[in-house]
């Protein structure tokens, strides 16, 4: 079996696993001139050897279009996850910005995740200085220079999104400031991210 199969399929166990799944999941994996994507129309939970389909990126249309724009536009990125997570989702559909409510979320997503029309221009241009979007109506994009790192992603976001819920039900939200947010996000993607990347692409066979 192709190992960028084997990704996409391990990958599509672990959503399921963390329980940040919905209809219309779709996950895919950069190669050369080509993607390895999961069928959108089969639930990564049922997904098969069978249902990872191999793209040209200049032929891509629909939703593998996307993510064919989104490798043309951000070229060190391997690996996009278009996921509905039940806290993101809701989020999502009221067009509402995620502030920065976690640590991890400072670090992986960054000082905050915004919300974008449901739109391809529009979701790659949003993705163009940050690693994750949510989407209108449509749960939530995330990018890595590995599908680990997109999939860490869509876990860290739906946490966020479930914090910023409860808290906003309590009254209580509590944001980390831009400035702290901001250092944070670069020490880890410079510091901490940066060695473990270079391993995960090259085990990916990204690299």
């Amino acid at each position: 079996m192709d190992k960028s199969i084997e990704l996409i399929l391990e990958y599509a166990k672990e959503l399921t696993k963390q329980n940040v799944i919905g209809k219309g999941d779709c996950i895919s994996v950069k190669s050369g001139a080509y993607m390895y994507v999961s069928d959108k129309e089969v639930s990564l939970a049922d997904l098969t050897q069978e249902d990872v389909l191999k793209i040209e990126l200049n032929s891509a249309q629909g939703e593998y279009a996307l993510h064919a724009r989104i490798y043309a536009q951000k070229p060190d990125v391997s690996a996009v996850c278009h996921c509905h997570p039940k806290w993101v989702a809701p989020i999502a559909a009221c067009g509402v910005d995620i502030p920065a409510v976690s640590d991890d979320m400072t670090q992986i997503v960054g000082i905050n995740c915004k919300t974008c029309a449901n739109d391809a221009a529009a979701i790659a241009d949003n993705l163009m200085a940050r690693n994750s979007t949510l989407v209108e109506g449509d749960g939530c994009v995330t990018t890595g220079r590995t599908l680990n790192e997109a999939y860490t992603c869509v876990l860290v976001l739906d946490k966020a999104a479930h914090c910023f819920v409860g808290s906003a039900v309590l009254k209580r939200n509590v944001c980390i400031n831009v400035f702290e947010a901001t250092l944070m996000n670069v020490i880890y993607k410079m510091k901490y991210s940066k060695k473990n990347q270079e391993n995960l692409q090259s085990e990916e066979g990204n690299a």
